[in-house]
Parts: structure tokens; C-alpha cells; sequence
């Protein structure tokens, strides 16, 4: 049935040599997902909805302004855990799906120690903070009589989906006309299949770093830190067409089962470094700013396309499966944009404190690098045009009852980067800090996140793709022991 397969092995060399075939692996939503950040960094920062420019809540604080570290009166060890769950509810084709997953891991881990002055304060420590997580879960669950995935493997003869799915016997070839085709339409008509899916992204982005801050003059604080930004990232999707009503049964290639899985682990790594500042005109107002570097992530990936073709009737050798594997690997670059923030605190009274930030990241300077010179063009030629800057507002308020309990509320706004698509997020958070003991305390945090997403399942044209619409839920909880000495 292979008739010519010299040629697809010939084609397969000739791509893997000019580096091309990669290309469903990576693209601008890549750069994007490891660009973005979230209002949630420890457990009392997450309290005030991550605005934490103009005051210490965690050690967490440094990453909006290392300055405010500088206001820590005490030394102290900090230690941290997260929990995340995020559901999804998917429509597809006009039918309805929900899938959800979890995770737990480490948000921060910190040491600070307060030098002994005379006057003012020099404070410095390192330590990991958590920066972003990868949580996405999402399924469908639907009866497709226009596009099949297979369409998608067809469409660029010589990349992994083609190779695979033409070795899984999803693809042939016709020796009359010496043309491939897709099976499930052998006879020019697409019966139509049941289309069921499910994707999961897990995976975290964090920073381990060393910071310092000092009151430079009364009143005026200023700080830096140098960081290694550390993460892993993992994607997997199960995609399986079936012909649930047996309307292939009789077709020239009676296809009962089309099986597509997809594997992704990324680790990543880069640097970066912060200033800030922090100044108290009249008492009880304080004004700060903070600017990150960017960062250059190197990416290291590898990749696994499956696909098998279950068939109802066997062929002469028996044989009603077929199935084979596509592994790869490869290295590359993105370079995550500066960050700028600013903010003024409040104290309203003895027992409350009120904070404005906003944070300026210009996500149409993302850029790719290592891709090859031609797919670097294409990619950041399209993040200047798909991408946006924009500008995230967070508020923030803790209230101290008393010395053994600071409640916080806290909400942020995170308008979407996307231009063609409204992807913006808003982040409800609340917390407390409880003092269990004289230089021990715990602290708790818990924020909600919605907002809609649309995911490309497969492209089965030049300019046509399946969509699926997503409207994410996520709740994620932290908690952490201070100790402080």
C-alpha cells in the first residue's frame, strides 16, 4: 500500500535537514504562555491581589519592587506551598464538555536577613519565588460532518503529522492520479466521525534570586536583585475520531478508530535583574516603581506525535491496526519583554493600608530566536501584529485587627494581549496572616480567575481551522510559615 515511500522518506530528510520540521511545535502562543505573568507570588502577596509596589507583604514583594524589602524590620525564613485547579467549560460544534485538573507545588522559599544599623535599614537575602503556572485543562466531545483531523495531517506533506500518519495508514497514496489522500475520503465524501478529546498543560515558571534593599535616605528606599528563572512546561492531548454510527463500514477503507496523541516537555531557563525605588513624602503616603530586565529563556523541548488507524476488517496479513511514532527535540530561544511597574500606598488609619499598582508589559516585543532565520521572521512578524502591550491594574488592602490577625483583599485586571481575541483576566484574591506564636506566622491566601479562551484543535485548511471556545475557572490556594527573628 506504501507504493512511495522512498519518496516521503527522501522528503522527511530533506525538511529535518533544513530544520523545518518543527514546525507544529513551536509558535507565537508559546512565546506568549511563558511571557505572561499572574498576581501571585506568595501567599500574603496573592492576599493583596500582587500589588505589593510600595510595601513588604512577602518575600514575594521584590518582584514588583525589590525596594520594599527594605521595610522588613525583622530577618526571616519563609517557605511556601501552592495548590491550583482549573476547569474548563468547552463548546465545540454547539455541544457542551467540562474538564478540570490540579496541582500542587512549591510557591517560595526565601531568607532575609535585617542588618543591624543605626539608623535606616539594609536587608538582603535570596531565595525561589513561584512567577507563573501553566494549568490549562480542556476537552470536546462531538460529532464532526464537515473537517477530520486527518485533514490537518495531510496538509504539509514532509512534517511529523504527515511522516506518522502516513506509516499509521491514515494517509495514502494513489498510484493512478500520484497523489496522497486522506482516507476518510477515499471516495471524495466525508461520512463524518465522533470527535472526542482532551489537552492538559502543567508546569510551572519561578525565579531563584538574591536581593537587597536599603534606606538610602529618610524616607527614600532602593533595591535590586539578580535572578535565574527555572521551569518546566508539559503538554499532552489525546485527539480520537470514531465512527460511533458505523457509517464507514462499507467505505473504501472502513475506519473505525483515528488515534492522535501529542507530548511536549519543556524545560526552561534565563536571567534577569531588577531596580526599584520607594519614597514617603508625608507620612502615610508612599510612591514606587519598579523595572525588570528582559529575559531570555532558552528552551529546551521534545515533542512526540502518535497516531494509529484501527480498521474494521483485516487486511491479508491479518492486520487491522496500524500505528507509529514521531519523537523529536529541539532548542530555542524567546525573549520575554521588560516589565515596568508603579504604585502608591495609603494608610488610612493605624490599622489599614491601601495600595494602586500598574504594570506596563510590552508583549508585542516578544521575540523568538532559533527557530531558523525564516520562521523567526514569520513569528515575531506576527507578534507585532496579533500582540499588544498592555498595562495590568491591581489593588490591593490589608487590615491589621489586631497582633494576631491582618486580613487582605486584593483584585487584579489583566487586559488580554491578543488583539483579535478578548482574552483578559480578572483575579479576585483574599488572605490573612495569623501569628501562631511569638516570631511564627501563617500565612493564607486564595484567588479566583476567569475568562475566555478559544483554542485551534486542528487547521483543515489554508484559512480554516476547529475552534473550540473555552470559558476558564481557576481557583488556586497558597499557604507558608514565616519565621521571623
Amino acid at each position: 500500500m506504501k507504493t512511495n515511500s522512498i519518496f516521503i522518506f527522501l522528503l522527511l530528510l530533506t525538511t529535518t535537514l533544513l530544520g523545518l520540521e518543527n514546525a507544529q511545535a513551536q509558535n507565537r502562543f508559546d512565546a506568549l504562555r511563558f511571557s505572561q505573568t499572574t498576581p501571585a507570588y506568595d501567599a500574603a502577596t496573592m492576599g493583596m491581589g500582587g500589588s505589593t509596589v510600595t510595601n513588604f507583604a512577602g518575600f514575594g514583594s521584590y518582584t514588583q519592587n525589590p525596594a520594599t524589602i527594605a521595610l522588613s524590620e525583622e530577618s526571616l525564613f519563609l517557605f511556601g506551598l501552592s495548590t491550583r485547579d482549573v476547569r474548563e467549560d468547552s463548546r465545540y460544534l454547539n455541544t457542551a464538555t467540562t474538564f478540570n485538573d490540579n496541582q500542587t507545588g512549591i510557591s517560595n522559599l526565601g531568607y532575609l536577613y535585617s542588618f543591624p544599623t543605626m539608623q535606616g535599614s539594609l536587608v538582603f537575602g535570596g531565595g525561589y519565588t513561584h512567577l507563573v503556572d501553566f494549568n490549562r485543562a480542556s476537552s470536546i466531545n462531538a460529532f464532526n460532518d464537515s473537517h477530520t483531523i486527518a485533514d490537518f495531517f495531510l496538509r504539509d506533506p514532509g512534517d511529523q503529522y504527515f511522516e506518522t500518519a502516513f506509516n499509521a495508514f491514515a494517509i495514502e497514496f494513489d498510484d493512478e492520479f500520484e497523489e496522497y489522500f486522506n482516507v476518510l475520503r477515499a471516495d471524495g465524501t466525508f461520512r463524518g466521525m465522533n470527535q472526542y478529546s482532551e489537552l492538559r498543560e502543567r508546569g510551572q515558571l519561578g525565579e531563584y534570586s538574591f536581593v537587597i534593599g536599603t534606606e538610602f535616605q529618610p524616607n527614600l528606599y532602593i533595591g535590586a536583585s539578580v535572578g535565574i528563572v527555572a521551569g518546566q512546561y508539559r503538554y499532552r492531548r489525546s485527539f480520537i475520531e470514531e465512527d460511533l454510527m458505523g457509517r464507514y463500514v462499507d467505505a473504501p477503507f472502513d475506519v473505525d478508530v483515528l488515534l492522535n496523541e501529542d507530548r511536549i516537555d519543556a524545560s526552561l531557563r534565563g536571567a534577569n535583574f531588577r531596580i526599584g525605588g520607594l519614597y514617603e513624602p508625608i507620612p502615610g503616603v508612599r510612591l514606587g516603581a519598579g523595572f525588570t530586565s528582559r529575559t531570555v529563556l532558552e528552551v529546551d523541548e521534545t515533542y512526540s506525535t502518535f497516531i494509529r488507524t484501527d480498521y474494521y476488517s483485516f487486511d491479508a496479513d491479518g492486520f487491522n491496526r496500524y500505528e507509529d511514532t514521531f519523537n523529536g527535540e529541539f532548542t530555542y530561544k524567546v525573549r520575554k519583554p521588560s516589565v515596568v511597574t508603579a504604585g502608591v500606598g495609603i494608610s488610612l488609619l493605624p490599622f489599614a493600608d491601601i495600595e494602586l499598582s500598574a504594570e506596563r508589559i510590552n508583549y508585542s516585543r516578544i521575540e523568538f530566536n532559533g527557530l531558523g532565520t525564516i520562521r523567526d521572521r514569520d513569528e515575531n512578524r506576527a507578534m507585532r501584529n496579533d500582540f499588544e502591550d498592555v498595562i495590568n491594574v491591581r489593588a490591593g488592602a490589608s487590615f491589621k485587627l489586631n497582633d494576631q490577625i491582618t486580613p487582605r483583599v486584593g483584585y487584579a485586571w489583566h487586559p488580554s494581549p491578543r488583539k483579535a481575541f478578548d482574552a483578559g483576566i480578572g483575579y479576585f484574591s483574599a488572605g490573612a496572616t495569623i501569628q501562631l506564636a511569638d516570631g511564627v506566622g501563617l500565612d493564607l491566601g486564595i484567588q479566583y480567575a476567569n475568562w475566555n479562551d478559544e483554542i485551534d484543535l486542528y487547521q483543515y485548511s489554508a484559512t480554516a481551522a476547529a475552534v473550540s471556545s473555552q470559558e476558564v475557572n481557576k481557583f488556586q490556594g497558597m499557604f507558608g510559615i514565616t519565621f521571623s527573628f
